[in-house]
């Protein structure tokens, strides 16, 4: 249910990382701000402590998670950014950094504290309501959740309401103007957001789950502005409620999950012991990222780019078919590989020390070599990335939700050979990408008619194979708290009758200590046989990168 979300993209390690990093004695903090930075790490990474010289990288992070630390860390008053984390890559190095730059941070506030008025579409948003003419409504980004025992769904959807009000995104709505275009406004503050449905007596309790989800999913009307529906289910045999929650991926991505879900759970316990819901200071607004990339990309701001993605576009092969190829949502089914903790361990922890690299080289490492050996010829996937990159000093994304997204081509040239040359194959294809692929999409929806990039770009076809890792999901539960675990999704995020821009997409994710990889694919373009053996060889291709970094 959170396909279409983001992956995370990097630069190679500093120069100064250290490679046995995961062999490194323990160092407890020896000040307050790295303390802070410990305590904050070891909740974002699942960990029970973290030392002072432990690499963030080598311990499993990536960028998404550096995102989740960015915004801990500014809660309690410390100032990080992507770039300190990146150069900085260990508490001993990052607290002295953070001292440093803290007092200079700084977070736009040209707006009123609750925003108003039109809203620039980003290249994100432009790509979908382009691709997706008919049942724009049905298009939403979903989560299930099991709850405490004794949630109260009054307060519950208080709760919703509240983070609602504060991340000003979700109360977005939608209308088509005088030249036949989308335009993106900030609507009233919406109220009776959670419904609730009672399963107790339920014959069949999956299908009345599947219908609860599927009413919530089609509840949501971009004109209307509803773009937030939830329902609470009370679930038979005295086993704990669960709560759905769909928003529509106009204003929401895989970041903006982890936010809305930890806002959610932080207004719970306020209001359910009777104080105000209070979530904090706002990140810069989802309007003011979107009206700056527009100026820069406008004012020729990444002009510089646009021959490196004309090449990147052009570089693109056909992928081996079994049937036509095309497909709509409505066909989707999935091939999953789940790789148990101990590896997923190593390729979290031991494979980024072994080989000075990081877990989305090693996952677009295996991919590359397995998709070149399938179709004879490297194959260009459309890679996801989060987004949220650090263009300007005086914008804060941190803690702003909406869809950033990024969706750029890569073509994945793994030749055969030990893995540790491949890996550094991928890796230096990775540092050439321009911007961390912000630049694709800026370029080619947000260019003006008739420049040179629009010209060529904004025509280019979409490679047939998407990935997208969503890094850590751990986190997002409680054992002590509201959120008690993520559960299978329901229902249909995606109208079945919507043509799927990708024949194959390939999602990753870790959850509960284990690496899963779901393949979504339609059976009249490819036979389930076809998608199980690229699955297999996918895990087959990851364990003995595990197995390599041990040698």
């Amino acid at each position: 249910s959170l396909v279409g979300s983001e992956m995370c993209i990097s630069d190679s390690p500093h120069p100064g990382t250290r490679t046995e990093q995961v062999a490194t004695a323990y160092e407890a903090p020896h000040n307050e701000t790295q303390e802070a930075l410990a305590g904050i790490w070891a909740d974002v990474l699942g960990l029970e402590k973290v030392g002072i010289h432990d690499n963030f990288f080598e311990l499993g992070g990536d960028s998404i998670l550096s995102i989740q630390v960015i915004s801990h860390a500014r809660r309690t008053g410390l100032h990080l950014t992507s770039k300190l984390m990146f150069v900085h890559q260990t508490i001993a190095e990052l607290a002295s950094a953070v001292e440093r730059a803290g007092a200079d941070a700084t977070v736009v506030g040209d707006e009123a504290p609750e925003g108003s008025g039109r809203v620039e579409l980003t290249p994100v948003q432009r790509w979908f309501l382009a691709e997706h003419p008919s049942a724009p409504d049905h298009y939403a980004m979903s989560v299930h959740l099991s709850l405490a025992p004794d949630t109260d769904p009054v307060v519950l959807g208080r709760a919703l309401e509240a983070v609602v009000g504060h991340h000003d995104a979700l109360r977005m709505r939608y209308a088509m103007d005088d030249a036949g275009g989308w335009v993106q406004e900030y609507g009233e503050r919406p109220e009776g957001l959670l419904g609730v449905r009672d399963l107790t007596a339920a014959a069949d309790i999956e299908q009345a789950l599947d219908d609860a989800a599927l009413e919530a999913q089609h509840a949501l009307d971009l004109r209307s502005g509803t773009v937030v529906r939830g329902v609470f289910l009370r679930m038979p045999d005295a086993a704990p409620p669960r709560l759905f929650l769909a928003v529509h991926h106009l204003v929401m991505d895989g970041v903006s999950w982890r936010i809305v879900l930890e806002d959610l759970a932080v207004a719970y316990q306020e209001l359910a012991a009777g104080r105000p819901a209070a979530l904090g200071a706002k990140s810069s607004s989802y309007r003011t990222w979107s009206r700056r990339l527009a100026e820069l990309v406008r004012s020729g701001g990444l002009d510089h780019e646009t021959a490196y993605w004309r090449k990147a576009v052009s570089a693109s092969v056909e992928i081996p078919c079994d049937g036509p190829a095309a497909s709509t949502y409505g066909e989707v089914t999935v091939e999953s590989s789940t790789l148990d903790r101990s590896v997923t361990e190593a390729l979290l922890q031991r494979v980024p020390g072994a080989f000075r690299t990081r877990i989305n080289d090693v996952l677009l490492t295996a991919l590359g070599r397995v998709l070149r050996d399938w179709a004879g010829a490297p194959v260009t996937i459309a890679l996801e990335g989060h987004g949220r990159e650090e263009l300007f000093d005086d914008v804060d994304l941190s803690r702003t939700v909406g869809w950033f997204t990024t969706i750029y081509p890569v073509t994945l040239d793994v030749a055969e050979g030990p893995w540790e040359t491949a890996l550094k194959a991928v890796k230096k294809t990775l540092r050439r990408l321009p911007g961390r692929g912000l630049g694709f999409g800026a370029l080619r929806y947000l260019s003006e008619p008739g420049s040179a990039a629009h010209t060529a770009l904004a025509a280019a076809p979409h490679p047939k194979i998407s990935f997208n890792y969503l890094g850590q999901w751990d986190g997002t539960a409680d054992g002590d708290g509201l959120i008690r675990g993520r559960l299978d999704a329901l229902g249909a995020d995606q109208a079945p009758g919507g043509p799927r821009p990708h024949l194959i997409d390939i999602v990753a994710a870790v959850s509960d200590g284990e690496l899963r990889v779901d393949w979504l694919y339609a059976p009249s373009a490819h036979s389930p046989a076809t998608v199980r053996a690229l699955a297999d060889d996918f895990a087959t291709a990851l364990r003995q990168i595990a197995v390599a970094a041990g040698n």
